[in-house]
Formats: structure tokens, C-alpha cells, sequence
């Protein structure tokens, strides 16, 4: 299950980078092309299972159907933050993937630059629950679009 849950992590923080460009190119900034909410990466990541083209296509499925939602998530989330603690994540993102961390560490540098108040701390603990909820019903969704010979892989 553990390949499985890294699979969710990585689809939610891709649908971040998402909602998180589309703020910057309304700010004017450039923007650059970012890869669609996770599509192409979760289906990589399940490469390994010899996906029949039936599977794949049900796949790809999913991500359409959920990419929307997990995007609507991620903005409410970012929304709870003021402009100067959304400049402070941008700020401590580049800073930290400049100096080469690891995604664990950019994430403690963000944590730490953005400096939550108990209320927004509050309404994010609110969205990660709706994001756990709607992981656990996706995990469900293509749990069932593979063998259990696939499913036992990823557990």
C-alpha cells in the first residue's frame, strides 16, 4: 500500500503545481508549461504492472474525473494563505529546490517560511481531510481497474 499512498501523494502535489502556476501567470510572471495534474506521471509509476490497454484507458479515466477535484482542493488550501505568506512559500520553494532538497525538505522550508496562524492551521487540517477522503476514494477506484496479481505488487 505503500507504493500506492506514494502514488496519491504525488498526484496531489502535482495538482498543486497546477493551481500553483495558474496564480503565477495571473500575476504576470512567465508562465511555463507544466505537465497535465499528475496523468502521465501516475500512469509511469503503474508501468511497471503491465497495464493491459483496457486498464490504461480506465486510468486515464480516473485522472480526468479526479484531476478537477484535487485541483479545487489544493486552491481552497492555497487560498487560506495571506499574499505575503504566498510569496514566502514561493520564495522558500525556489530557495530550497535551488539548493538541491529533497521534497521532504522543501517542504519543512515552506512549512517554516509560511508560519501558519492556529486558524489557518484549522482550515488546511479541514482540506487535508477532504484530500485524504478523496485519495482513499480514488485508491478504491483503481484498485479495481487492476488483477489482484497487479494489486498484491503494490501493496
Amino acid at each position: 500500500m505503500k507504493a500506492l499512498g506514494m502514488l496519491f501523494a504525488l498526484f496531489a502535489s502535482l495538482a498543486l503545481v497546477g493551481a500553483l502556476s495558474a496564480k503565477e501567470r495571473q500575476g504576470g510572471k512567465p508562465a511555463q508549461r507544466q505537465p497535465a495534474a499528475g496523468g502521465t506521471q501516475i500512469l509511469e509509476l503503474l508501468k511497471g504492472l503491465n497495464l493491459s490497454k483496457q486498464q490504461m484507458l480506465r486510468l486515464q479515466a480516473l485522472v480526468r474525473e479526479y484531476s478537477p477535484k484535487f485541483q479545487k482542493l489544493n486552491k481552497k488550501q492555497y487560498n487560506i494563505l495571506t499574499a505575503e505568506q504566498k510569496k514566502a512559500m514561493a520564495d522558500a520553494r525556489a530557495e530550497a529546490v535551488k539548493a538541491g532538497k529533497n521534497s521532504e525538505e522543501v517542504e519543512e522550508a515552506i512549512k517554516n517560511a509560511i508560519k501558519l496562524t492556529e486558524e489557518q492551521e484549522e482550515a488546511v487540517a479541514e482540506v487535508q481531510q477532504e484530500m485524504s477522503e478523496l485519495q482513499r476514494e480514488m485508491a478504491g477506484k483503481v484498485l479495481m481497474c487492476l488483477t489482484p496479481e497487479q494489486r498484491e505488487i503494490i501493496r
